[in-house]
Order: C-alpha cells, then structure tokens, then sequence
C-alpha cells in the first residue's frame, strides 16, 4: 500500500504545481523578456543544485514542498503574486523545472539532462 501513498503524493504534488504556474502567470512565459527569461533559468539551476546536492530528488514531491516552503515564508512577509521579484522568479524556476522532461535525471547526468 506504500506506493498508493507515494502515488497520491505525486498527484498532490503535481496540482499544487499547476495552481503555483497558474498563479505566477507561467502560461505568459514565452513572451517574457530574454533578461526575466535567463533569470528564471539561473533560479531553476539553483533550485535543482539545492535539492540534488541536499541528497533530495527532483520529483514533483520535492519541487513542490520547495515551493511550499519559498511560498510561505515569503507570504509571511508581505509577498504577493504578480511581480517579477526575487520570489516570483524563484517560484517561476520551479515551475519550469517541473515542466522540463527530464528534470528529474540524477545529478550525474548534470545539466546534459535538461538540454
């Protein structure tokens, strides 16, 4: 029955995901500005260093508790969606990730993985 519980993680994981894209205006990506592009990219490459090097996957489970932590710390302290701001470019470079196949290769298959 375990991986009945792994099984209603991920799907958990993958709508909190979808409403965090939602939210942040992912669906206008393609038509952000190079520069907010690149930086999204960086926060996306932070994002999967931190989680790999911290001995954690790259799955939905963890990109959405990552999120979920960024999220509500920064709620804590006035932070609202619809800007371009630290948060918004933090949580958009989850997003991406989450939208990337093959996102979630080992940290031995490096950045090769997402290209």
């Amino acid at each position: 029955m375990k991986w009945l519980t792994s099984h209603r993680q991920t799907t958990r994981a993958r709508q909190e995901l979808a409403s965090l894209a939602a939210s942040i205006g992912m669906e206008t990506m393609p038509a952000w500005a190079p520069g907010l592009l690149a930086e999204v990219d960086q926060h996306a490459a932070a994002v999967r260093d931190i989680l790999i090097l911290g001995n954690g996957g790259l799955g939905p489970v963890e990109l959405a508790g990552y999120a979920g932590g960024v999220e509500d710390v920064a709620r804590e302290r006035g932070w609202r969606p619809g800007g371009h701001d630290w948060v918004s470019l933090r949580l958009a470079g989850v997003c991406l990730l989450a939208m990337t196949p093959g996102a979630t290769a080992s940290i031995e298959d490096g950045d090769a993985a997402l290209s």
